[in-house]
């Protein structure tokens, strides 16, 4: 045994003294520079790549087998340079690699210099050309292979790469990428030790030669750990910062920070940063995230944002927002939600959010490949008057746009305002919901929203709310998938106090009107402009107010006045002030193109039954209607002393004239009654004094007895 061993350890050393000995001669005897131009036609050849070295090239073979090169230069026959390097050297001891022992002396890199360019054509300079793009071969379980390392033990001195340059051009878009200045140095790289690692660089991006729209300054720090063994790799302390500047900023820089703590097992196949905290100016986030199965990723973490201010942020951005009615509108924002999903599909649940004086619970998810949103929100109180235009703005908006239909000369717009090409791209799964939302005055509870979009097809399933007493339910679809663009809608309101909702947009005004108003319509209409949804309006609705009042006008008396003096029933300027009760109004609507038809209206007045009929056009913004107002005699005789001649007939009032038509000329009433009520009541009289007449002719000719009876007939 002991003869066995004094063998094997005489061969192990005849081997070391023969590896020394041809170390030295190959190092004396052997001259790499006189083969570079070998070299250079066997990359040619085998790789069709053309490389130029037009430095030396050093080797050593032992105790450290060595190789040191400088000025290279790298391109495919035909092309942009791809690679140049300045100087770089590396070398690894010898007889420890017997032993499945990597020890390597500094790593230098130098001046490495690659420059890729994307043609417009779509060709690069990196792809030999007319090569078929290479397939990867193998599982997803390569990774956790561990046969080829697991014996391998690693110690290397240091690494340092210093003037590094990457160029990125896409010439079909235009763009450029840089990133210049790269250095990365290490301490020494033993197996299982951590070891310090510091990496820097400037980067660029331009609209060709262009001077740059974005450049940054980037700097990390961090201690990392590489156990090959069981395939773990840690990053520990991670410090990085970049500090941003943007055209657009006028070169004002913004500072980003993270920091954290990274660990990968490829065996678990499992990633994680714990201790993550982000900064960009005044937001703040912090958190942790993992990853788990490379092959089909499932995210995992939490993420906080602390309150900060999205309007000061946005104006740093160089994304000022416009003026608000609240100043202090946006200006406090928090969010914490627990991370899932996948990395090309994002989700955040549970999520909560805090907007100013808003707090919302619920989830959001995010498809990165398809831009895809699910949204499910629930929300407390929300004032979105305070996000909108200052009141002022909102009406120099309204006179500018009414100033540009009257030079035109449409009294509806041409112009298109629905963006067909972003909704047909658009994916969105959104339900939202508010207790409170105050909107123009007014505070809606219990709103509910429901909106899909997907190729085109927006359905607004839910569009609900209950306001001043009643309930809105409302739906609508807008189909952009085809042209023209198609709108339906669906609206039902039940027990909506009419005199609230009018005090709540008019404050300072009395009400024109009170009542409990329902009504239903289902619309339909076409097109992408104002204009185009007017003259394709079509569809059917009903309404129905109850128990109300109109305000400014005491309709029984005007009639009467109007009866008292016939030159009077028209419009009334002395008319005093007072209000009309009423315990129905209501009638059925038809629309076909744009021309809403009704032939239904009724109304049970004060005194007075009211009917109603005919068409408002609204392409061509004509009025052709006709009122009948009918006098119930019981009623009426408490209020107006007129002849009962009149009670029962209606008294008709026409409209008619265009909406440009001043409201005294738009109505007039039909004096062609009042001339068939005199007639008739002439032919009354006249009947009355014969029938008289023959009376008293009778009557003398008979007794008393029979005078008795024709009182009976006759009356007086």
């Amino acid at each position: 045994m002991k003869g066995l061993t004094k063998l094997i350890l005489g061969l192990a050393a005849l081997v070391v003294i023969l590896i020394a000995t041809a170390g030295i001669l190959l190092g004396v005897f052997f001259e790499p520079n006189d083969y570079k131009a070998d070299i250079e036609q066997l990359a040619l050849e085998k790789a069709g790549l053309e490389l130029s070295i037009d430095g030396d090239i050093g080797w050593s073979v032992f105790p450290w087998l060595g190789l040191e090169i400088s000025q290279v230069k790298l391109q495919y026959p035909q092309q942009p340079a791809l690679a140049s390097l300045e100087q770089a050297h590396v070398s690894v001891k010898l007889l420890p690699l017997l032993s499945s022992q990597v020890e390597m002396s500094s790593i230098m890199v130098e001046g490495l210099d690659l420059n890729l360019v994307q043609a417009a054509d779509g060709s690069n300079n990196w792809s030999l050309p007319g090569a078929a793009p290479v397939q990867s071969e193998g599982s997803g379980d390569e990774g956790a292979d561990t046969d080829g390392s697991a014996d391998l033990a690693l110690d290397i001195e240091s690494i340092a790469v210093s003037n590094g340059r990457i160029s990125y051009a896409d010439l079909k878009a235009g763009t450029r990428v840089r990133l210049q200045e790269l250095a990365l140095t290490s301490g020494r790289i033993r197996q299982t030790e951590y070891f310090p690692i510091e990496l820097s660089f400037k980067l660029d991006q331009s609209a060709g030669d262009a001077a740059p729209t974005l450049s940054a300054d980037t700097s990390l720090k961090a201690e990392v750990q590489v156990d090959l063994l069981t395939q773990q790799y840690r990053l520990r302390g991670l410090d990085s910062s970049v500090q941003l500047r943007l055209a657009e900023l006028g070169d004002k820089p913004v500072d980003f920070k993270l920091s954290g703590d990274v660990a990968a097992d490829l065996v678990a196949q499992l990633a994680r940063i714990d201790n993550l905290n982000l900064s960009l100016a005044s937001l703040k986030a912090s958190g942790s995230l993992s990853l788990q199965d490379f092959a089909a990723p499932v995210l995992g973490g939490e993420l906080k944002l602390a309150e900060f201010n999205p309007r000061s942020l946005l104006e740093l951005l160089g994304q000022p927002l416009p003026a608000m009615q609240d100043d202090k509108a946006l200006t406090r924002l928090s969010l914490s939600a627990v991370l899932g999903g996948s990395p090309s599909n994002i989700s955040l649940k549970p999520l909560s959010l805090t907007l100013d004086d808003t707090h919302f619970n619920g989830a959001l998810a995010y498809g990165l490949a398809d831009g895809a949103i699910s949204l499910d929100l629930n929300g407390d109180a929300f004032n979105l008057d305070s996000y909108l235009p200052p009141q002022s703005e909102s009406a120099q908006g309204a006179q500018t746009a009414s100033a540009g239909k009257a030079a035109s000369g449409e009294r509806y717009s041409k112009e298109e305002v629905i963006p067909v090409e972003p909704l047909r791209s658009l994916l969105l799964d959104a339900q939202f919901k508010l207790q409170a939302l105050q909107v123009s005055g007014m505070t809606l509870s219990d709103v509910d929203l429901a909106v899909n979009a997907r190729n085109g097809l927006i359905n607004a399933s839910r569009i609900n709310a209950n306001l001043f007493g009643g309930t809105v339910r409302n739906s609508a679809v807008l189909d952009v998938r085809g042209t023209p663009v198609k709108l339906k809608s669906s609206k039902a309101v039940s027990g909506l106090q009419i005199g609230d909702l009018l005090q709540a947009l008019k404050p300072e005004e009395k009400p024109a009107m009170t009542g409990t108003l329902s009504s239903q319509a289902e619309v339909s209409a076409q097109g992408r402009s104002v204009h185009a949804i007017v003259n394709s309006l079509n569809g059917t609705a009903k309404f129905n107010v109850a128990d109300g009042t109109i305000s400014g006008i005491d309709m029984a008396q005007t009639v009467c006045q109007g009866f008292n003096n016939l030159a009077s029933l028209g419009v009334n300027a002395e008319q005093v002030d007072g209000s009309t009760p009423f315990a129905n109004l209501g009638g059925n609507f038809i629309m076909r193109n744009g021309v809403v038809s009704n032939e239904d209206l009724q109304a049970s007045l004060d005194a007075i039954g009211l009917k109603g009929s005919g068409s408002v056009d609204l392409p061509r913004a004509l009025i052709d209607y006709r009122l009948g107002l009918t006098i119930q005699e019981d009623l009426f005789k408490q209020s107006c002393s007129v002849n009962n001649k009149i009670q029962g007939v209606e008294w008709p009032v026409n409209c008619k004239g265009s909406f440009d038509t001043p409201p005294a000329k738009l109505c007039r009433p039909d004096l062609s009654v009042f001339e068939d009520l005199l007639k008739a009541r002439l032919k009354q009289d006249v009947q009355k004094k014969v029938e008289e007449k023959v009376k008293e002719g009778i009557q003398e000719k008979l007794g008393d007895d029979a005078k008795q009876l024709l009182k009976g007939l006759f009356g007086n």
